[in-house]
């Protein structure tokens, strides 16, 4: 078979997925002022964006997760991370629209606000001085992104422009624009000091010598042909913006490891094991496997799956943009400091994942359900920053907040939650199910997701 011929069979193939509904297609369209989001099949009802709410960060945000989604290099580290200053420079550039909101200069780790950024209301607009942080963080933190996507991100930026500079003088389209401007530059300063600034370019270390042990993790060729290390194995030495999350919070196993079967830890491979067996094509624990397999190049990771859960709820119950500012820059503060925090204690502990465990000892022909990462299994990073946004999401909106989750539709039908936590705690138990964690890592890992948490919700946004 030609080329040409293999082509047109991969182009039928697509054409035929999507005549029958299987791949979803987003498709956007002006509508007067207002922008609809439509998906396929299992999709959001459109909706009337109202810009003078957080429907502005809920618009940006749909953009970013597909970004993260279509960039080259976006693992969930460089997702946390970026998501974080981007909404840390969206929160101060609003400011001086609002005379009760406190800075976060000098409650964050090295991150001081020069005096000269003080200014006061008038000739101020607040949604240019948001829109155009927000796209010059964007715009650097995706330097890789297809130009295609860009061009949407460009788009969207002219198009809050132009509506927000209708009617005003030009003093105040001047100095809202370069407001925003600025405080985003200083933020990418600010960024550029805390460890991961190159991660973009480099995910996996070449040079990094995994320990050899027993007990020690090793990259699985079969699920990881084309990685050559281990992924970011530096990580846990960056920056986090709380300083109490500079941490690793001394938590550890509860368990030695172990080969013999009256052991603890042979237990626990066992349960993973046995537990497998349940998850078979079509069956509730393969579903829920496959909804929080939120793997890096193919979907928006699972700190962006946090992030959408919140976008979603805002999409449905639009707030003001002062409390949607806070919202998300309180969650992506926790979830960088959370996978800062995870990756600390992963390659300190350098446990061993229970798929080479099971083969080694168990049964040489198993698999698990879903690919194995290539980095140490203690703690799962899915349960610590699930717990941290659960935490977070549920101090700031309540305990009983229940929402539909859309973020997976090309999977199946969308998920109902009555909470945060039971959507946190599915999150957790889905690695389990997939059979790349012990239990232990799951219990643990909320554990640690919930300290970064907490110690987040200590930042003071009233003054």
């Amino acid at each position: 078979m030609n080329k040409d011929k293999i082509y047109f069979a991969i182009l039928l193939f697509f054409v035929a997925k999507l005549s029958f509904g299987q791949v979803p297609v987003r498709r956007e369209f002006q509508a007067g002022n207002t922008t609809q989001l439509i998906l396929s099949e299992t999709a959001l009802p459109a909706k009337n964006y109202d810009f003078t709410t957080s429907d502005l960060q809920v618009k940006w945000h749909l953009l970013i997760l597909d970004l993260i989604e279509q960039t080259t290099g976006y693992t969930p580290l460089v997702a946390a991370r970026s998501m974080a200053y981007i909404n840390l420079a969206a929160y101060e550039s609003i400011l001086p629209a609002y005379s009760k909101r406190a800075s976060l200069s000098g409650q964050l780790q090295g991150f001081e606000k020069p005096k000269e950024f003080e200014t006061d209301s008038v000739d101020f607009i607040k949604e240019l001085a948001l829109n155009n942080a927000i796209f010059t963080t964007v715009d650097e933190f995706f330097v890789a992104a297809p130009f295609i996507w860009m061009e949407r991100i460009a788009a969207l930026k002219d198009s809050v422009d132009a509506k927000f500079s209708a009617g005003q003088s030009k003093l105040a389209i001047l100095k809202s624009k370069n407001y925003g401007v600025s405080i985003a530059e200083m933020v990418l300063k600010y960024a550029a000091k805390d460890g991961g600034k190159n991660a973009l370019f480099r995910s996996y270390d070449l040079n990094y010598k995994l320990p050899s042990c027993e007990s020690c993790f090793e990259i699985n060729r079969v699920a990881d042909l084309e990685n050559t290390g281990p992924l970011h194995p530096k990580w846990g030495l960056n920056r986090t913006f709380i300083a109490e999350n500079q941490t690793d919070f001394d938590i550890k196993p509860d368990f030695e490891f172990s080969k013999y079967k009256d052991s603890r830890f042979y237990k626990d491979a066992l349960e993973v094991y046995n537990t497998s067996k349940e998850v078979t094509a079509g069956s509730d624990k393969m579903n829920i496997a496959n909804f929080w397999d939120d793997a890096a190049t193919f979907t928006y990771t699972a700190v962006g799956h946090s992030v959408s859960i919140l976008t979603q709820l805002l999409r449905t119950n639009p707030v003001s943009i002062d409390s949607s500012a806070k919202l998300y820059v309180s969650l992506t503060l926790g979830l960088n400091d959370a996978m800062i925090a995870a990756w600390k204690s992963k390659y300190k502990h350098n446990l061993i994942r229970p798929g080479a465990y099971i083969k080694k000892y168990i049964d040489s022909k198993w698999e698990p359900a879903i690919l194995t990462p290539p980095f140490p299994e203690f703690p799962s990073g899915h349960s610590v920053q699930s717990a941290t946004m659960a935490t977070i999401l549920t101090n700031l909106l309540g305990e009983n907040v229940g929402f539909t989750d859309y973020s997976k539709y090309w999977v199946g039908e969308p998920k109902k939650f009555n909470s945060f936590w039971e959507s946190a705690n599915e999150t957790s138990i889905s690695r389990l199910y997939g059979g790349i964690h012990f239990r232990e890592a799951l219990t643990k890992g909320q554990e640690m997701g919930k300290k970064v948490g907490e110690n987040v919700l200590k930042l003071k946004f009233e003054k």
